[in-house]
């Protein structure tokens, strides 16, 4: 992870860390190359040499800058029409099976098996080897040290947690020269959402509130709170929450409602610049993963950037929102377009709609770089409705979290992006409260003041008064799916609410694009047009822990369905 300050630290443990390795028994499972345990006493000789550790394990934060996939892509957010992307190809086409889990061949990785247990050894393995040579370090070092591990082993069991249901709790580094047995089994899903919470507490409880210049994107109590919260709003959906027993709601609600009450984060102003490196750490980053040039930046203008820009290709295109999502902006009066009073033309659709539908979609007669953006039929981003090249099949492509100062073609060939990857920020807070309260005792006035202020940021006036319960969810789900649009939320969203193939069943539904044609006069016609026929099966919202390791872990028992 190149964090500011702790980018310049980086080093993938060479020199100071030798590591002796004892051979033993295969664990591939765990990703541990060749099972062993660390001997050499000089890795954690000092502190310097220690952050190193530390440092890497931060380095193998899982964002999904430089991935030509996001997770958007696995919704109804973002349809990119490439059928050799895990999106298309195995999600959205309802062929996830133990041999094709789109983790494996998806999104960098973000939650492969053997890359997040991986990881969680080198949290075990600071924890065993900084305790045993805690006289090489100052009780501060070491404190907030151990508090940051147990927030990062906390992190990556979190993306276990939401991906596969209960999984192996390993709190220590496993070898075999003791004749241990270094294959265990799953916990439940409530065992291993306790084990994170309680990491999360000892981490919260030691961590500091803020962090100076010189710790820039440590993790801190917020962070430590927020993820804690992310965990329990998760546990207590439909999803997880068979019974919709209103004490986990509440639980979460208590949870989100901690970080609100640190008064440690406030709404950046601007919607859309804050995603912008100039804005880097600004208030409302709660935790993420910063760049720094010139060693390490990011592609993610270039991968995800409109395609043809002042007569050439500058990107592949892969933000392409669906017409879904489009149609979930609300006008700038704050009315869903469905709402008779909004005002809303659908041979006008893009007039008067709220600033974060500007701020976040490139469409038909807007600008970028400077030039208009034409997906009508006949323009240089003409509607691909064939899926032939990397135009946008929905005539949209993204703009949130871009910037458009960085040419596609220029970032396609390096890596100038330095912009934050956002894991957590504010106003997901203030909506994961609002939801989780919503919930346990209905729409409150606290609630109300949640949702508030996330809309107040982009002058929308408040949601109307005296909604039932049933409303303010619809209310909270919309707010939720268009504040945090390309942010890799959605996935986690669609699935704990249950929605998939119940209810709205957004991943059996078709997908829809504007088609634009330009008539006598130059009047254009706007027609929805369907792009890809959406198939999932509701075994699916558990992925399937991967054949190759249930073959070598014979304890581990396969999700259901598969």
């Amino acid at each position: 992870m190149k964090l500011k300050n702790i980018k310049n630290r980086q080093v993938f443990l060479i020199a100071f860390l030798v590591i002796s390795i004892a051979a033993c028994k295969r664990d591939d499972f765990l990703n541990v190359p060749p099972k062993g345990i660390v001997t050499d006493d000089a890795t954690f000789s000092s502190e310097t040499n220690a952050d190193l550790f530390v440092n890497d394990i931060y380095n193998n934060l899982p964002d999904l800058n430089n991935n030509t996939e996001m997770l958007d892509q696995w919704t109804d957010n973002s349809m990119t029409g490439a059928s050799n992307q895990p999106g298309q190809a195995i999600i959205r086409n309802n062929s996830i099976n133990p041999n094709a889990d789109g983790a494996t061949n998806g999104p960098v990785n973000a939650f492969r098996w053997e890359t997040v247990y991986g990881n969680i050894r080198k949290c075990n393995v600071f924890l065993q080897q900084a305790d045993k040579n805690k006289g090489n370090f100052s009780e501060t070092f070491y404190k907030s040290r151990v508090a940051e591990i147990k927030f990062l082993r906390a992190f990556y069991y979190s993306l276990l947690l939401q991906n596969y249901g209960g999984v192996p709790l390993i709190s220590t580094p496993l070898n075999n020269l003791d004749g241990s047995d270094i294959f265990v089994a799953r916990s439940t899903f409530d065992e291993t959402l306790a084990f994170i919470e309680v990491d999360c507490d000892a981490a919260a409880a030691d961590l500091p509130a803020t962090t100076d210049n010189q710790n820039t994107g440590r993790a801190t109590k917020g962070a430590a709170l927020t993820l804690k919260g992310a965990v329990d709003l998760f546990a207590a959906s439909p999803l997880a929450n068979t019974t919709n027993d209103k004490a986990k709601w509440a639980k979460a609600a208590a949870a989100n409602l901690a970080v609100m009450n640190l008064g440690t984060y406030g709404l950046f102003p601007d919607y859309g610049a804050q995603f912008l490196a100039v804005n880097n750490w600004n208030s409302e980053t709660i935790f993420a993963r910063g760049y720094a040039l010139p060693s390490k930046g990011h592609k993610r203008e270039g991968i995800l950037g409109p395609v043809f820009v002042h007569g050439g290709q500058q990107a592949w295109g892969n933000i392409v929102p669906t017409q879904g999502l489009v149609d979930d902006y609300e006008m700038d009066n704050g009315k869903p377009i469905n709402d008779p009073g909004s005002g809303y033309d659908d041979q006008h659709p893009y007039v008067n709609r709220e600033q974060r539908f500007y701020k976040s979609i490139v469409y038909d007669g807007s600008t970028w770089q400077g030039e208009p953006f034409l997906s009508r039929i006949g323009g240089g981003n003409q509607i691909d409705l064939g899926s032939t090249s990397d135009i946008t099949n929905t005539g949209y492509n993204g703009r949130k979290t871009l910037d458009e100062s960085i040419l596609g073609q220029t970032s396609l060939g390096t890596s100038p992006g330095t912009s934050n990857y956002q894991f957590y920020r504010y106003a997901e807070v203030l909506l994961s409260y609002a939801e989780a309260q919503n919930e346990a005792v209905g729409p409150d006035q606290s609630v109300y003041d949640a949702v508030k202020k996330v809309r107040a940021r982009v002058a929308l006036p408040e949601i109307p008064a005296g909604l039932s319960q049933e409303k303010m969810r619809e209310n909270i789900r919309r707010e939720r799916r268009v504040e945090l649009a390309f942010e890799d939320k959605r996935w986690y969203d669609i699935r704990r609410w249950d929605i998939t193939t119940k209810g709205p069943a957004v991943l059996t539904a078709a997908e829809y694009g504007m088609k634009i044609t330009v008539g006598g006069g130059g009047v254009l016609t706007y027609t929805p047009v369907k792009v890809f026929q959406n198939t999932f099966s509701q075994y699916m919202n558990w992925l399937p822990i991967p054949q190759r390791i249930l073959n070598q872990n014979t304890k581990l028992k396969q999700n259901p369905g598969y």
